[in-house]
C-alpha cells in the first residue's frame, strides 16, 4: 500500500513528468505511458542521484545536467519501446491471476517479456519474481504483479484500472 508521503512524492515527480513530456499521459498508448510513470517515479531518481553523485567535484555542471537529460530521454524512450511486450507480459499476468506468471528463458518471447516485466515491474517493487536455476544459464521466472499498486498509479495518470485498459484493448 502506498503512504501519503508516496503518494505526495509520486506527484511531484508526475508533475515533472507532464512538464517533461507534454501531452503525457498518451491515452490512446496507454500501456506506454504507464511504463514510462514507473520508470519516471521509480528508477529515474535513483539513476539521477547515481550520475550525479559519480561525477568528479571538477566535472561542470552543464555536463552533468546535461547526461541527466540523455539519461530521461533514453529511459523514457526505452520504456515505450517496451511498451507491448509490457502490455503483453501484463495480459499474461492477468490471464493467471491471482497465480504467478511463470515464464521459461527458453522461449525467446518469454525470455523477452520476463526482462520487460523485471526491469519495469519487479525494479519498481510492482511485482516480485522467484527465479528457478534451470541449468545452462536458462531460467524459470515466477512473477507476481501487485495489482493494486499498479491500478493505483493507473489512477493518478487518470488512467483506467489496468484489468479494464486489458479488457478495453480486446475490443
Amino acid at each position: 500500500m502506498v503512504h501519503g508521503d508516496e503518494v505526495a512524492q509520486r506527484d511531484t515527480r508526475l508533475a515533472a513528468l507532464r512538464e517533461y513530456r507534454r501531452g503525457f499521459p498518451a491515452r490512446d498508448d496507454a500501456f506506454a505511458a504507464l511504463a514510462e510513470a514507473i520508470i519516471w517515479c521509480a528508477k529515474l531518481p535513483a539513476e539521477t542521484v547515481e550520475l550525479e553523485s559519480a561525477a568528479k567535484a571538477r566535472r561542470p555542471m552543464a555536463d552533468v545536467m546535461e547526461d541527466t537529460a540523455d539519461l530521461r530521454a533514453h529511459a523514457l524512450e526505452k520504456a515505450r519501446a517496451a511498451a507491448l511486450d509490457f502490455e503483453n507480459g501484463l495480459r499474461l499476468a492477468r490471464s493467471v491471476a491471482p497465480a504467478t506468471l511463470a515464464l521459461d528463458s527458453r522461449d525467446p518471447a518469454a525470455d523477452r517479456i520476463a526482462g520487460v516485466l523485471i526491469s519495469i515491474l519487479v525494479a519498481s517493487d510492482y511485482a516480485t519474481v522467484r527465479t528457478d536455476d534451470l541449468g545452462d544459464e536458462q531460467y524459470q521466472y515466477s512473477i507476481a504483479v501487485d495489482w493494486a499498486a499498479l491500478d493505483d498509479l493507473a489512477a493518478q495518470i487518470d488512467l483506467e484500472p489496468v484489468a479494464r485498459l486489458l479488457d478495453d484493448m480486446n475490443r
